[in-house]
């Protein structure tokens, strides 16, 4: 079964996100400051990316955007405690 072109570029536009939040955290490995604006810079986009994907695919609901939300949050927290 193929996947169409722009489901592949989402899904790649998004792991180059997190590749560029992961090599930024690394980055500024001695500035914890910058480290957590880069997981909340992170954080965000992925909200976006999830609001923009399913809304060019027709499936946003409102409890899908709760859930990316929550998962936002919950990485957030869980990658900041790291620290």
């Amino acid at each position: 079964m193929r996947r169409p072109v722009s489901k592949v570029l989402d899904y790649l536009f998004l792991s180059f996100i997190v590749s560029a939040a992961i090599i930024g955290v690394l980055i500024f490995n001695g500035n914890k400051n910058y480290q957590i604006i880069t997981v909340f810079t992170l954080s965000l986009s992925y909200v976006i990316w999830g609001l923009l994907h399913h809304q060019k695919e027709g499936t946003l609901h409102p409890k899908i955007i709760a859930e990316y939300i929550a998962y936002a949050v919950l990485g957030t927290i869980l990658v900041i405690g790291l620290f």
